[in-house]
């Protein structure tokens, strides 16, 4: 199966040389590509500006901002050859309502810089593909209680075009590539908790056949 994966962070450009952006290593995405690879499937990687890089996955592209990510996608997703989609890309939720042209100076006394929404991608991913595709995202949180963890997770599922959720918490982070994952599906009032990267690369990969 053709599948794409996106991955890592994006910026927002404040000015040329500075930008808001994210913790995002783009790590998990890069290793999930990797595991779709060796299952046999052919895998396409959107990832960051400096994000980490898979090592089976020749397919690669580079997204900048929420923009230019948001381009990229229905570019790709439009040309109607992918079959599912993983979204694991931390978009910004906002970005400077205008870009300074040049460099800002160093010595201003106080800057204030104006934010607006940027637009959310997961819930348009099926409108871009001219045929049925299977559409995964990923939900980060921080502290969140159970309660606040499911309605995180709700809030994706409430525009009826995403399949399965994957949720993780800031705080489990420090476990690394062995961290807790849940991972919803659409329809099902429970998660499947799973322990770390390796198992939720078999689970999306058997979500993805199924």
């Amino acid at each position: 199966m053709r599948i794409l994966v996106t991955s890592g962070a994006t910026r927002e450009p404040i000015d040329t040389v500075r930008f808001l952006s994210n913790v995002s290593t783009g790590r998990t995405g890069a290793l999930i590509a990797d595991a779709l690879a060796q299952h046999g499937h052919a895998v396409t990687l959107l990832h960051g500006e400096g994000a980490v890089r898979p090592s089976h996955v020749a397919d690669t592209a580079v997204f900048s901002s929420t923009e230019n990510l948001q381009a990229q996608l229905r570019r790709l997703l439009g040309v109607g050859n992918y079959d599912a989609v993983i979204h694991a890309a931390a978009v910004s939720d906002y970005r400077p309502a205008m870009t300074h042209a040049g460099k800002m100076s160093s010595y201003a006394p106080s800057l204030t810089i104006h934010l607006v929404p940027t637009p959310k991608l997961l819930p348009e991913l099926k409108h871009y593909a001219p045929r049925p595709l299977k559409v995964i995202g990923f939900k980060l949180t921080s502290g969140a209680d159970t309660q606040a963890r499911a309605i995180a997770i709700s809030k994706l599922f409430a525009s009826g075009t995403v399949d399965a959720a994957i949720h993780n918490d800031m705080d489990d982070l420090a476990a690394g590539d062995t961290r807790p994952f849940a991972a919803w599906r659409a329809g099902h009032a429970a998660p499947e908790t799973l322990a770390g990267i390796a198992a939720l690369s078999v689970w999306l990969n058997d979500f993805i056949e199924s």
